[in-house]
């Protein structure tokens, strides 16, 4: 009989050793399955998405010297990528120079990302612009930065958020905004959120509303004005606003 017993209970004690590792290796395969997913959804702390405005086949503004605007943007996308990359910051581009991609293309690359800002240079509406003999134009009606989010992003409280930081780092470093776009006229006639950083809705922007990821697009200097085209052509300028976004980046 206790041979019997003895063996039952050897059976039972297997038994439950069994069951109790099954449980286990379930639980750790559950958990780890967990993290994946997490982190394949999850954006990443710091991760930045640069959507370098226009390209060669749809260039753009034109400068009072003849440039075409996709030029400074890919200058100052890359002095930013450069810039950030020494900080140990995570950055991607949404394309590289000279290349093409269309704007949906641009805003899914967004996915995952801790935030999307797309880079342009500003104009002003053709009422005010003047031309020259070489056929260049010129204007004096503005000058400076301008922010541009869209309550149609999901992620509207963060745009507004990271467009804030932005503008404030924009401020400490000399820069100041235009206020042209607010002006009740054509093709301006933004809603202005915040004068003094120069944030306004266009909520209509295929890179603002479609990225899957908090979205800002900064109009960097308005190149139709040469006191505004010669900062945009440095690279003390771009460094400037490499190291604002730098400072936006750490804030989030």
């Amino acid at each position: 009989m206790h041979k019997k017993y003895y063996a039952d209970y050897k059976e039972q004690c297997f038994s439950l050793l069994v069951v109790n590792f099954a449980t286990y290796f379930v639980m750790i395969i559950f958990m780890f399955s967990i993290v994946v997913i997490a982190e394949a959804t999850t954006p990443i702390a710091y991760s930045l998405i640069i959507d370098t405005g226009h390209s060669p086949r749809s260039p753009g503004a034109t400068s009072c010297t003849g440039k075409s605007e996709y030029i400074y943007n890919e200058d100052l996308a890359e002095t930013v990528a450069s810039s950030i990359r020494k900080h140990d910051l995570q950055v991607t581009l949404t394309r590289q120079r000279t290349e093409s991609l269309a704007l949906k293309d641009r805003a899914l690359a967004a996915q995952g990302k801790c935030l999307m800002l797309s880079i342009h240079h500003d104009s002003v509406q053709p009422q005010f612009v003047t031309w020259n003999k070489k056929g260049r134009p010129f204007s004096s009606k503005a000058r400076g930065f301008s922010i541009f989010i869209s309550r149609k992003n999901k992620y509207y409280s963060q745009s507004l958020s990271a467009a804030r930081n932005l503008g404030t780092a924009l401020l400490k470093r000399g820069l100041k905004p235009t206020l042209h776009h607010a002006e009740k006229i054509a093709g301006e006639n933004r809603q202005l959120l915040d004068s003094k950083r120069g944030i306004y809705l266009h909520d209509n922007l295929v890179i603002l509303r479609k990225s899957d990821a908090p979205a800002v697009l900064l109009e960097a200097a308005v190149i139709v004005n040469p006191k505004d085209e010669r900062l945009a052509s440095s690279k003390t300028y771009r460094i400037k606003i490499a190291e604002a976004i730098e400072e936006m980046m750490v804030s989030m």
